[in-house]
């Protein structure tokens, strides 16, 4: 029987990750939808260690623009595209994050198989 609410700690580590903690990161699953709270360095590799599939995240809530909060973000949408996603991803944060991730995913030449919808919180 599967439990209406689950969240797995990927991180917890402020501004570098150490030897036995990646920076912020939460997994969280409420009935059938995934979220992602945060997206620190090394996310990807946490979601693999702890078997998550990170295609199943429908929605990442980003909690304000310090590096340790969302720069695997990056890594983690062009992998999504990489794996062949074509349901939207719903981000949500601060406005500023926006053009931050356009301008990645521009120069990085990343071609994104799905749509990106924007949600700001200020």
């Amino acid at each position: 029987m599967q439990r209406p609410f689950e969240v797995t700690v990927l991180g917890t580590s402020s501004a570098t990750p150490t030897r036995d903690r990646n920076p912020s990161a939460q997994y969280v699953r409420m009935d059938k939808h995934y979220f992602l709270i945060d997206c620190g360095e090394g996310t990807q590799l946490q979601l693999t260690k702890f078997n998550l599939r990170m295609q199943k995240i429908k929605y990442v809530l980003i909690s304000h623009l310090h590096g340790d909060h969302y720069f695997g973000l990056p890594g983690l949408v062009t992998s999504m595209a990489l794996f062949g996603r074509l349901e939207p991803l719903i981000i949500i944060g601060p406005a500023d994050l926006k053009p931050i991730m356009d301008q990645i995913l521009t120069l990085g030449d990343a071609r994104i198989s799905f749509e990106i919808i924007y949600k700001f919180t200020n």
